[in-house]
């Protein structure tokens, strides 16, 4: 900023100055270059980063003043010079453009002294200076503020350094001495409590409370709880390099445990602290004290302020009642449904605080919000700003205003919530100001932060099926298929390669969320897969594309067609020549048009906690589309989801699928055939392991034309992004359609682990058989793991 103010009043005098003057086609009779401060200065360079010359002549003041600018910018990017400013001087006729600069130093040495923990090499690498640099007082400063708050961020929280600077004038150079004074390294070895209201601190009743949680209220409360909630973390024998002292996370702290203790109805609780307590070799004990003071109760609840609505009216938002808990966050929310009412009903401007009145004696609390009425306003414009690449009407189709209508609140905040569900920008909010005065019309902005939508990713993963598999994904959230570059549409694109020890696959998919302008997804699959895990006595081709149209039906309920043109090939087939698999060795084409409902209540959609999501769906092949296979397939599943205890989830979900051939074709090929077994349903038994028999081939699984399975799961939190779960698989595979419990029942149990990597999720299994059919008698407990989600 003082750069650009040093150029601006430059230019101010130059302007000044010809305007005084009068202008009229000057030539320049001279171009002088000027160091402001003592030191070596080439005026080649100088030159090289300008344009205007001597003698040359200027038409107007705009080309003047233009020129000029250029040249200042030029060498201000250079980062030669911490001053540049141009001037011109009038002598009679003469004409003088003069450059004055104050060049930069360039650094000869860089010398640390003091950083014995920290160490010299990690202290030039945050100082992000190189030999060679050009450097100037200003410079240098701001890259020593940033190593000195590294410093105190890595357990050195009273690290200063200071610096000099020193300038050969001689030869423009300069040596940068450091001196690095880290105080005392600190770590946080112990966050304590002391108060009336603290239990124990074991790691047994740590992971106890998760397991088994009471359904009673208690005033006793874990120190996990609060640790869990504050900025200052300990350091761990398993994370030695963590637990750095931060003295600046101490008001953010206190301030999070006095919440934590007034949401519980503590409401004049006092927090004081951290005392410090020395444990030798650099370890701290925070302590933190505590003064409860009584847990409050709500008494009357009243309303100060409100003309526009009756009290009775009001009472209905206000969710407290008399003799609950007195929870100040409850309040707040209380206070906050109450001013929703008003926006909700074209009000603006509006102001509700709650006033809460204690009295430790009864230990009541009485609660009156005080309103103040704001205005009726409508909406004049709707304005967009901060999209650079998103187009105006990507975001406009999600907005749930319009102009000309009252203001509404919710339908502000749903608009909010529609636009940062696109997944497109950082942060989105909404303001509104006046339209013009005397009115009651206001403009709508909504402003928002765009992010990078496009993301490439490498890895390998590893399962119980696939066995090891590389992969590279390639994708974009916000494509645009129509424009270069192809940003800004609101369109998905993704392309997928893995490759591994028995599979090999080619995807790409587009989906057009708004088809024709309507709310109508288009999608598109292509897809090549080349895969030899379903069996060893063959492989297994898809070539394949598939389109669908999906359009939502109702709040939760959505509808989808589709149609697939596949190629499927049989190949390296090494079953005996009695085996029915050499019935379906060869080329197939498969044409099919599908259909499906789909119900999602589901409060997540990776890892939902509550919610049902239910899906119904039927698909025809062949006859008239075409293709070698004429069959049907239809599907039921469900998966509902209950929360219980304290962060735990009971989950039951089953299937049910049946396959048939119609027409002239009397068979349904094998990979089109129906198996269980695995760790996506039943995981105590081998992957499509639970299935009819061919007698023919060794008692290979053949696939059957009706299956069910049902599994019930229960998972536990542990620790952040760590559940243990328990569950139950049951289900049967039969060789008819529609023969649901005709064929046998396979079963297991067992435990599990569910670690909750962004990008990388992982499902660790292990299951014991309980109930086998003869196939698979004698089976033993397995193992299964799975990276990715399961829905």
């Amino acid at each position: 900023m003082m750069n650009k103010n040093k150029k601006l009043w430059g230019m101010l005098i130059l302007t000044a100055g010809l305007a005084a003057s009068g202008f009229s086609i000057l030539t320049l009779s001279e171009i002088r270059i000027e160091n402001v401060e003592n030191g070596v200065l080439d005026e080649s360079f100088v030159q090289a980063y300008t344009s205007l010359r001597a003698g040359q002549q200027i038409e107007s003041e705009t080309e003047l003043n233009a020129a000029v600018a250029h040249d200042v910018d030029n060498l201000r990017r250079s980062e030669r010079f911490s001053y540049v400013r141009a001037v011109v001087e009038q002598a009679g006729e003469k004409f003088t453009l003069v450059y004055k600069v104050a060049s930069r130093l360039r650094l000869r040495q860089i010398e640390i002294t003091g950083a014995e923990g920290v160490g010299n090499r990690k202290i030039k690498k945050e100082l992000e200076l190189a030999l060679g640099d050009y450097v100037d007082q200003a410079l240098v400063g701001e890259k020593v503020r940033k190593v000195e708050e590294y410093c105190r961020k890595h357990k050195y929280p009273a690290a200063t350094i200071t610096w000099d600077l020193k300038a050969d004038g001689k030869t423009g150079a300069a040596d940068l001495l450091l001196k690095v004074n880290e105080g005392e390294k600190l770590r946080v070895k112990r966050i304590s409590f002391e108060g009336e209201s603290f239990a124990g601190d074991s790691v047994y009743r740590r992971m106890i409370p998760n397991i088994f949680p009471s359904r009673k209220s208690s005033d006793r409360f874990d120190p996990w709880e609060l640790r869990k909630i504050m900025q200052q973390k300990k350091t761990w024998w398993i994370t030695p390099w963590g637990g750095a002292y931060k003295p600046e996370t101490k008001e953010a702290d206190i301030a999070a445990i006095r919440k934590f203790y007034q949401d519980r109805g503590f409401l004049d609780v006092k927090v004081d602290g951290p005392e410090l307590k020395q444990l030798g070799d650099g370890k701290l004990e925070l302590i933190y004290h505590v003064q409860e003071s009584v847990k409050y109760q709500i008494g009357s609840i009243g309303f100060d302020g409100n003309t526009l609505y009756e009290r009775a009216e009001l009472e209905k938002q206000v969710k407290l009642k008399s003799g609950a808990v007195a929870s100040r966050a409850a309040i707040d929310d209380a206070a906050s449904s109450v001013n929703h009412y008003y926006g909700n009903r074209g009000y603006i401007h509006n102001d509700v605080q709650p006033v809460i009145s204690t009295d430790p004696a009864t230990k009541i609390a009485s609660i009156r919000f005080s309103v103040r009425e704001g205005e009726l306003a409508n909406i004049n414009e709707i304005d967009i700003r901060g999209n650079e690449k998103t187009r105006d009407e990507v975001m406009r189709r999600e907005l749930a205003v319009y102009p000309g209508e009252l203001f509404h609140q919710q339908k502000v905040e749903t608009s909010e919530s529609r636009l940062k569900n696109l997944g497109y920008f950082e942060t989105v909010n909404s303001s509104y100001a006046p339209a013009a005065e005397g009115t009651n019309a206001y403009d709508l902005a909504f402003k928002v932060k765009e992010k990078a939508m496009g993301s490439f990713l490498v890895g390998a993963g590893f399962s119980s099926v696939d066995d090891l598999v590389v992969f590279a994904d390639l994708s974009h959230g916000n494509f645009d298929i129509r424009r270069w570059p192809p940003v800004g549409d609101g369109q998905k694109m993704k392309v997928r390669v893995q490759a591994g020890t028995k599979r090999n696959d080619v995807e790409v998919s587009y989906i057009e969320p708004w088809f024709m302008d309507r709310k109508l997804a288009l999608g598109e699959d292509l897809y090549y897969r080349n895969n030899g895990y379903y069996s060893d006595q063959f492989d297994l081709q898809t070539l394949g594309s598939r389109t669908s149209l999906t359009k939502p039906l109702g709040t939760f309920t959505r509808g989808t067609v589709s149609y697939s043109l596949e190629q499927f090939r049989v190949d390296n087939v090494t079953a005996p020549a009695a085996a029915d698999i050499w019935n379906d060795a060869g080329t197939w084409l498969k044409s099919t048009v599908g259909t499906s409902i789909s119900f999602d209540t589901r409060d997540q959609f990776f890892i939902p906690t509550k919610g049902n999501y239910s899906s119904t769906g039927v698909e025809v092949s062949g006859g008239p589309l075409g293709g070698d296979e004429d069959i049907y397939t239809l599907e039921l599943k469900s998966s509902e989801f209950w929360p219980v205890l304290k962060d735990h989830v009971f989950n039951i979900k089953g299937e049910l699928r049946t396959v048939d051939s119609y027409g002239s074709s009397s068979r349904v090929p094998v990979f089109d055939r129906l198996f269980l077994g695995g760790p996506r349903n039943l995981r105590g038994f081998k992957y499509r392991y639970v299935s009819p028999r061919d007698p023919k081939n060794d008692n290979e699984p053949l696939g059957g034309l009706s299956s069910w399975y049902c599994t019930a799961e229960y998972t536990v939190p542990l620790w952040s992004k760590i559940r243990a779960a328990v569950f139950y698989d049951i289900g049967a595979v039969s060789e008819d359609t529609f023969d649901f419990f005709g064929a046998d029942i396979n079963s297991d149990f067992g435990i599990g682990m569910r670690i909750d990597l962004p990008m990388f999720p992982l499902r660790l299994d292990y299951a014991i058989p309980h109930i086998m059919d003869k196939n698979n008698d004698g089976a033993d407990g397995r193992f299964s793991f799975l990276l990715g989600y399961s829905f």
